[in-house]
């Protein structure tokens, strides 16, 4: 399979934010011009974004300095966790940045606990959401297992992490777009991959 992500359009790069760098920047309530921070644990276990910010040191909104403007996201994309461990039931653990959180609120703070993976130059062949539901399937999980040696799941394997053909996801991104089951998308993404059955 000789597809990678770059086929599909898109590109990795690890969230910006260090949080322990800008402290004194991390805010507990939102005014204006400040910008929602996302954290890890906004990528829940099932595959959803849930804006929280409940951990210890974790704080939900961010103040822009003069110069921050990099650490800003405007453009949707999947985020995938960083670090996970092998015992648990998917290393690849990615959920779809809504459009309409990032329009509510003119973008967000990504720290750097997650990966962004985002469409390049207006080229994705494939939407966010199926792209997030594939990283999300038992198959895509095992391939990456095939690959992975740590509990980092870092921009490179990803990179390399081996996919279908951008032409065998428009099937998926039918059966997305239509509400299937998880269970019905992961047996056609297994089947793609070449295992179980229709």
């Amino acid at each position: 399979m000789p597809h990678r992500l770059e086929n599909y359009g898109y590109t990795v790069s690890t969230g910006p934010l260090v949080w322990n760098r800008h402290k004194t920047q991390l805010k507990a309530h939102h005014k204006k011009g400040y910008f929602p921070l996302i954290w890890a644990e906004a990528v829940t276990a099932d595959g959803h974004f849930k804006f929280r910010a409940a951990k210890k040191n974790h704080k939900p909104y961010f103040k822009p300095k003069n110069g921050d403007d990099w650490l800003i996201v405007r453009e949707p994309c999947v985020l995938l966790q960083r670090t996970t461990a092998k015992e648990q039931r998917r290393r690849l653990i990615a959920a779809e940045l809504p459009v309409d959180f990032i329009a509510t609120h003119g973008g967000v703070v990504v720290e750097n606990h997650l990966n962004m993976i985002r469409p390049k130059n207006g080229t994705a062949k494939l939407s966010a959401s199926a792209l997030a539901v594939l990283l999300n399937s038992e198959t895509v999980d095992q391939a990456f297992r095939c690959i992975n040696g740590s509990v980092a799941v870092s921009a490179f394997e990803l990179r390399a992490l081996p996919l279908p053909p951008p032409k065998d996801m428009k099937n998926i991104e039918n059966l997305v777009m239509r509400g299937a089951s998880q269970q019905t998308i992961n047996q056609k993404i297994a089947r793609i991959y070449g295992g179980g059955t229709s």
